[in-house]
């Protein structure tokens, strides 16, 4: 899946809770116990202040510094939280006493720049863990430990979306997706409005999770705010597809098609997400095949009822691959429709081209497949085999054009020597293999 953007160090800012000249007997008590160390002195201190005046919006500032110094204080981070926490709750409290005064206290502005100096320490050290080799191979358990570097971010500034990002990241580095996914859906909530990046992660994230009703929620929230991001339409597509509604997938792209006829982007997202749904399906049929020819195997020894569960056993078989190979039919020719198409109006994609090749190739594949199941029927063996060879000759076509438009990529060449091998063509397929890299 997408892998979401690096994040990056802030630099915090310096003199946390270096206060603007005052004469208050408070602000000097208070900090020169915490200079000392003594936190519960200077805990104390502010909260007889507070007791003494519910509104003394100093006293509610500084004991969020009192709190916040003793958290940072605590060599375990996972210890800092609750203080964060309280803290948090105390810088609140002053900020909107100061909001309510008639004049502005100068104090606003340190006090929003104290909680980001918090934040950013706490923050960058879990950034460090993760960015700095040296540092992630000498920590134990090093995203675990950034998690709560990150945890302690979000509980004294939980306004700050990168926070849940790198969150987000983080629990998706240790697999825990539904964390890495509330994570970044508060992020979400926290950008006006989000980027086409932070759409992307979250859709790759529900896609990755199989959830597919909110992957498509948000792909659709996506495209009104994105209308030209195509990969969003992708996302829709595939959501629908890995959903089972490969219908509602065809209906979607093909009216923006509709809008849009000569653009390759939307043909192209058709053609290969309905196609990636063919292959799956195709594999089932294999799957279904190599079941059915055990069955044919065990029917051979069995009589009577047994023998008769077999036989019914084989037929619901039968008719199951019948319905899936109608399937494989359907869509196959919508995906080359519209590849074919893509390549029309960009004959130089070699991608465009390499892909047609696959699909038919592949499908040269399943006919082969149903010539070799076919029982007691030469001319149905031999049509088979027929609409098989014509599959992979134009599999060769595409290849070749894909090879012609960028001889140095190998992969062009592995496919040819695959389809001259079958079609018996062996200079040809001699020829690819030397330019494929293969060794006699």
């Amino acid at each position: 899946m997408k892998s979401y953007k690096l994040f990056f160090p802030i630099i915090a800012l310096a003199a946390l809770f270096i206060a603007c000249e005052t004469t208050d007997p408070l602000v000097d008590d208070v900090t020169l116990n915490i200079f000392k160390g003594d936190y519960d002195t200077a805990l104390q201190i502010t909260e007889d202040a507070i007791t003494e005046n519910p509104d003394n919006y100093i006293a509610h500032y500084y004991k969020g510094i009192v709190l916040s110094a003793l958290a940072e204080s605590l060599e375990d981070p996972t210890e800092r939280k609750p203080y964060y926490e309280r803290a948090k709750v105390s810088f609140d409290t002053a900020k909107n006493l100061m909001q309510e005064q008639e004049e502005t206290p100068v104090e606003l502005q340190e006090l929003n720049e104290t909680v980001v100096g918090y934040w950013a320490e706490e923050y960058n050290t879990g950034v460090n863990i993760q960015t700095d080799d040296s540092l992630f191979s000498a920590t134990m358990d090093p995203y675990r430990s950034s998690l709560a570097y990150f945890e302690n971010a979000a509980a004294i500034n939980p306004d700050s979306a990168m926070t849940y990002q790198v969150l987000s990241s983080t629990y998706f580095q240790m697999d825990e997706i539904d964390n890495a996914i509330n994570s970044y859906e508060t992020a979400m909530s926290l950008l006006n409005p989000p980027l086409v990046d932070d759409y992307e992660y979250l859709i790759s994230l529900y896609l990755y999770q199989n959830n597919y009703q909110d992957a498509i929620n948000y792909s659709e929230e996506a495209l009104e705010l994105y209308p030209d991001e195509t990969t969003f339409v992708q996302f829709l597509a595939d959501a629908y597809i890995q959903s089972g509604e490969r219908d509602r997938a065809v209906e979607l792209v093909e009216a923006l098609i509709a809008k849009e006829p000569n653009n390759p982007q939307y043909r192209r997202v058709l053609g290969t997400q309905i196609y990636q749904s063919v292959d799956q399906t195709t594999e089932e049929v294999t799957v279904l095949y190599r079941d059915m020819f055990d069955l044919g195997i065990e029917l051979r020894g069995q009589s009577g009822d047994e023998r008769e569960a077999t036989e019914a056993r084989m037929a619901e078989m039968a008719a199951e691959i019948e319905r899936m190979e109608a399937e494989i039919d359907l869509y196959t020719e919508v995906s080359i429709e519209h590849m074919e198409k893509v390549v029309e109006l960009e004959p130089e994609s070699e991608s465009a081209n390499f892909i047609l090749g696959i699909i038919y190739q592949n499908r040269a594949a399943n006919l082969f497949e149903r010539r070799n199941n076919v029982v007691n029927d030469e001319d149905l063996v031999e049509s088979f085999d027929q609409r098989a060879r014509e599959n992979l000759q134009l599999a060769r076509t595409y290849y070749e054009a894909a090879a012609e438009i960028n001889p140095e990529n190998s992969e062009n060449w592995q496919s040819l020597f695959q389809v001259y091998t079958q079609l018996g063509m062996e200079e040809e397929a001699l020829e690819a293999m030397e330019k494929a890299g293969f060794e006699d």
